[in-house]
């Protein structure tokens, strides 16, 4: 680390303050946020004797607070009367944290990269809605209610053509044609018993966009750590970017619980503008595509109608069995949790829609061929893996608990963009030079033989180590430069699965760093 001249500064009227005799001189700083805090050295004196000089040193207070970007700050400068000096800026003195988990957030504005932003949209985007049909399923479906109830609810009047443009040059995007053509028949539906679209009360106009996304950035924060956890696929594959939430997909009804039903603005590749997803806390993982527009979304509800699969709650609440996709059967098809005694139970069966597994107790990854489509994958087992099989997957997410661990068959993956590493014995690094992608690594739990190898890697954001690795790494400026988020473990972290840390605090700024110099004195 390039030394701070606050510090060079500090070392040096430290010694110029010293008593006749002194050899060595140690500073206990403490600075508040507001700049306070004692600044008393203790002076060591030959023969031992120990001398505390009151010296004011606040005037560099924030010039010490700016070295790691944080307050309050702890500062311990030692100084020796030969000329050298040893610095430890913003290590914790409280009694009870050095046992604690914490991680440090430099870069506040840092987020994961959004894996949505990456796809390709579609070649010909076609709509796939027709707003007069869905004008004329809407009202088929407020008639088939009517006779079922016994009575006709009365609709909110219509948004204007002016409403709906004011509307559009808000948000940013078009409406499409079909969703539009309803608004111009109701404003929204609060005011139903029955909301049309599936028991979400559908937003009135000047509503829209106007949500509280507080969920979706808790989604993102760090302490909740999203780089284990980035965003599936929607099914079908590719039809859905994949991201949490994007300014292209307006969200039209709700489920007064935190989740919406939206019109996909931005589709992947394999979707259409205009149809219909689900989103908000319980589709962080992924989107669920409900359907292909929602001139679409109304047919399936008068369908459902027309077979009878429908049932009255109270005499005139609707509730509609409509051929919708349910989030936990998706959910299932995608995710796998198992030992490796399932594992030989499963057989050999192709799994094309799995994209999360986690198994253990695995001695071999042959089973991995059937699964071509992974892109979160844990592996805890009692020996070591040969990784090969995972370099042809398209795996995004990568944790390892094993006794050893190999990383050379891993070289030049292009889509590993997090590994965690727990092992027994020590890793080599070197191969994660060659991963392109690769923005954040694990280490905390694993002996590595070369730390150094880390400041090798120009992509890195987010880096997990014990105390005592950082204290082998602090020093790098081409390394600390580019970390947005450092978590520091007092010891390796014992985990359960699913991994994950329970960090008992988060600091905004840099993680405590260690420098030496030699001071000078005019």
């Amino acid at each position: 680390m390039t030394t701070p001249p606050v510090l060079t500064d500090l070392a040096a009227r430290i010694a110029a303050a010293a008593p006749e005799g002194w050899e060595r001189a140690r500073l206990r700083w403490r600075i508040r946020e507001d700049g306070t805090g004692r600044s008393e050295p203790t002076y060591t004196l030959t023969g031992g004797e120990s001398r505390r000089v009151n010296l004011d040193l606040s005037d560099r207070a924030f010039d010490v607070i700016r070295v790691v970007e944080r307050a309050p700050v702890h500062l311990v400068l030692e100084v020796a009367a030969t000329g050298q000096f040893a610095a430890t800026v913003g290590e914790t003195v409280d009694r009870g944290e050095p046992d604690k988990s914490i991680l440090y957030v430099r870069d506040e504005d840092a987020t994961p990269p959004d894996r949505g932003d990456e796809q390709d949209g579609p070649a010909a985007a076609t709509p796939a809605g027709d707003p007069e049909e869905a004008v004329r399923l809407f009202h088929e479906l407020m008639r088939r209610r009517a006779e079922i109830v016994g009575y006709a609810e009365e609709l909110p009047p219509p948004a204007s053509d002016e409403d709906l443009d004011e509307l559009e040059e808000r948000l940013g995007v078009a409406l499409p044609a079909d969703l539009r053509a309803l608004y111009r028949v109701a404003n929204g539906d609060d005011t139903l018993t029955t909301p049309v679209f599936d028991r979400h009360p559908w937003i009135p106009v000047e509503e829209v966009g106007e949500e509280d996304d507080e969920w979706a950035e808790i989604s993102r924060a760090w302490k909740y750590e999203p780089q284990r956890k980035p965003v599936l696929d929607a099914e079908p594959a590719n039809s859905v970017r994949r991201s949490v939430l994007r300014p292209g997909w307006i969200r039209f009804a709700h489920d007064t619980g935190g989740n919406w039903l939206a019109v996909d603005m931005d589709p992947a590749a394999g979707g259409c503008p205009g149809q219909v997803i689900a989103v908000g806390i319980d589709f962080v993982e992924a989107p669920l595509r409900v359907a292909d527009s929602v001139t679409t979304f109304l047919r399936l509800l008068v369908e459902a109608v027309e077979r009878g699969d429908y049932e009255c709650h109270g005499g005139d609440d609707l509730h509609i069995e409509a051929d919708f996709p349910h989030w936990g059967e998706v959910d299932q098809e995608r995710t796998w949790y198992a030992d490796a005694r399932l594992l030989a139970e499963a057989g050999a069966e192709v799994r094309p829609k799995l994209q999360k597994v986690r198994v253990t107790g695995v001695e071999d990854l042959g089973f991995l061929a059937n699964m071509p489509n992974l892109r979160v994958v844990g592996l805890a087992g009692p020996g070591q893996l040969d990784l090969a099989p995972v370099r042809a997957l398209p795996v995004e997410a990568l944790e390892l608990d094993l006794e050893s661990v190999d990383l050379a068959p891993l070289a030049g993956h292009d889509e590993l963009r997090f590994l965690s590493i727990t092992a027994r014995t020590a890793v080599d690094l070197a191969p994660l030079r060659t991963l392109p992608a690769l923005w954040a690594l694990d280490v905390a739990a694993a002996p590595v033989a070369d730390l150094a190898a880390i400041a090798d890697l120009p992509g890195l954001r987010y880096l997990e180590v014990t105390r005592d690795q950082w204290r082998e790494l602090w020093h790098r400026d081409d390394l600390v430069s580019s970390l947005a988020v450092v978590g520091i473990h007092p010891e390796p972290p014992q985990r359960e699965w699913p991994l994950g840390t329970g960090w008992a605090a988060t600091e905004h700024g840099l993680p405590p760093r260690r420098v030496t110099g030699h001071w000078t004195t005019g």
